[in-house]
């Protein structure tokens, strides 16, 4: 059994506020009934950690359960509050990334930004735990980055100019998306796609199914366009029409 040191105290106090910060921030984004499962993992995540820093010898002398096995299923139920809420909050957010011009760039920017983030903070956890399992390095590098390109994206979206300006382009051509990870963790209907050019680019736009079924190849259509806090444009309406 270990002696934990007063930074490890630290460390835990930071990784609880975190799990709780994201345990919120996905029930508030998301709101679907799979927010149960963050929920009820940071509860008996906080339990057993705090069994974790109490832990006494005297406490394993009977071998019903052991010093390894309190880590082990805090640890598990570490990677399962991580790895839900990053997913429920990416899976909200999907659609508001494909409707922000220029947005698989800003994905894959916040992504490299987030994943090393996530190695780091394993790795600082690892050597306070004893304990290195590649397992829970993926868990923290994939919930980081998503994390990182939620964040990026309702930043650019939330805080941007509050100004739109009206842009008129022509449909390319639409397509009905199929039920994805997406739509099924955020439990929306299968998005509904419109390409418009822009600039010397294809851009693919998640559209209100009212916009969708009455539009058609070669169509006009007018966006309101309001610039991103990070310069990616944030398209908000389509025809007048916003995404719910």
């Amino acid at each position: 059994m270990i002696k934990l040191q007063k930074k490890a105290y630290v460390i835990f106090t930071i990784l609880f506020v975190l799990l709780a910060t994201v345990t919120l921030w996905g029930v508030l984004e998301n709101g679907t009934i799979y927010v149960v499962l963050p929920i009820a993992s940071l509860v008996l995540f906080t339990v057993l950690l705090t069994a974790f820093c109490l832990a006494k010898d005297s406490w394993f002398d009977d071998e019903l359960f052991t010093w390894k096995e309190l880590r082990a299923a805090v640890l598990v139920l570490l990677a399962v509050n991580l790895a839900s809420s990053a997913l429920l909050l990416i899976a909200a957010e999907a659609f508001h990334i494909d409707n922000t011009l220029g947005g698989l760039n800003m994905l894959r920017i916040s992504l490299l930004v987030g994943a090393p983030v996530g190695v780091m903070f394993w790795i600082k956890l690892s050597k306070i735990l004893e304990k290195k399992n590649i397992v829970m390095l993926k868990v923290f590098l994939i919930s980081f980055a998503l994390l990182s390109a939620t964040g990026a994206s309702q930043i650019n979206r939330k805080l941007g100019d509050a100004g739109t300006s009206q842009v008129m382009t022509d449909i390319i051509r639409k397509e009905r998306g199929e039920v994805g990870l997406t739509s099924f963790l955020s439990k929306r209907d299968p998005p509904l796609f419109v390409f418009v050019h822009n600039h010397d680019t294809e851009e693919r736009l998640v559209v209100p199914e009212a916009v969708w079924s009455t539009t058609f190849q070669n169509a006009n259509m007018e966006l309101s366009v309001r610039e991103g806090y990070f310069g990616y444009p944030y398209v908000s309406h389509f025809d007048g029409r916003e995404l719910k």
